[in-house]
């Protein structure tokens, strides 16, 4: 969970881990941030985020929560979650700080009018470890009186979004963008959804480790796609359009605990005893 006062963003984890896990953990790595232990899993459920895909008598990961994220204001009042149904991918710190300030969709303003629409397209993040998920950020510009549309759209018409080619290791999960508004057609009385203005999508992908290719001793991964959209006016609509992008990213293994040989593995998190002690514990 995440949470900000009037002195910036407060960062607290809460896990199914035990206490001595989680202190081996913060010392292993020097985290600074609250790290909190739930291992009857009350909290979990109190949150209605047990994991229901894992059946009561399956040890010892009956009791974990869906993976995932809050980012709560003062007040207590949820900002925004992140939570997704595979254990193998997590949102980053990036879109977590900019949900909790509120930056998820923002657009800063232009020093001119737009005279077309232009789109800036980047990938929020300058490293790729796999199972973390990051955003492509596609960010247009909509000259004033314009709109670009957003699902659902009728036969001919095309909505903006972003589009990942397919490639072994990639994984891209649902596009996420802000509220649209409702237009209404002359005429036809026909209801679009529409951007009205600048607008900000954002694309969730990861890479899972097959994707990445080592150049130099260092591993990168490639991803490729485009934005696709169409402006209109009240009156009629452009042609569609779309802008190809690629990007090349160094890329990695997360810190794991010492489960066995592998890449990233770090013993004095002490895994393997923990995960024993975890075996005997719901016995």
């Amino acid at each position: 969970m995440a949470a900000f006062d009037a002195a910036g963003v407060k960062l607290y984890t809460l896990t199914y881990d035990e206490v001595d896990a989680l202190a081996d953990y913060s010392k292993a790595m020097g985290v600074t941030f609250t790290m909190l232990s739930d291992p009857n899993s009350e909290v979990i459920r109190s949150f209605g985020i047990l994991n229901t895909l894992i059946p009561p008598d399956e040890h010892p990961w009956y009791g974990i929560p869906f993976p995932g994220a809050y980012a709560i204001d003062a007040d207590g009042v949820v900002l925004a979650k992140f939570f997704d149904r595979n254990f193998g991918a997590r949102f980053g710190p990036e879109q977590l700080l900019d949900a909790a300030l509120g930056r998820r969709f923002e657009v800063a303003p232009a020093a001119s009018p737009a005279e077309e629409v232009s789109v800036d397209v980047r990938l929020d993040a300058d490293r790729l470890l796999s199972g973390v998920l990051h955003e492509i950020v596609a960010t247009f510009r909509v000259p004033e009186g314009q709109h670009l549309y957003g699902e659902p759209v009728p036969d001919g018409l095309v909505a903006a979004t972003i589009e990942v080619d397919d490639a072994p290791g990639i994984i891209s999960r649902n596009l996420v963008a802000p509220p649209t508004s409702r237009l209404t057609l002359a005429g036809s009385g026909d209801t679009l959804e529409v951007y009205e203005g600048d607008v900000v999508l954002r694309l969730p992908i990861a890479q899972t480790g097959r994707a990445m290719q080592k150049i130099d001793d260092k591993r990168y991964v490639d991803i490729s796609g485009r934005v696709r959209w169409q402006a209109c006016d009240d009156v009629e609509c452009g042609l569609p359009r779309s802008q190809s992008f690629e990007f090349r990213v160094e890329a990695g293994f997360p810190v794991l605990p010492d489960m066995g040989p592998g890449v990233g593995r770090v013993p004095e998190m002490n895994g393997a005893a923990h995960f024993k002690k975890m075996m005997e514990r719901r016995k």
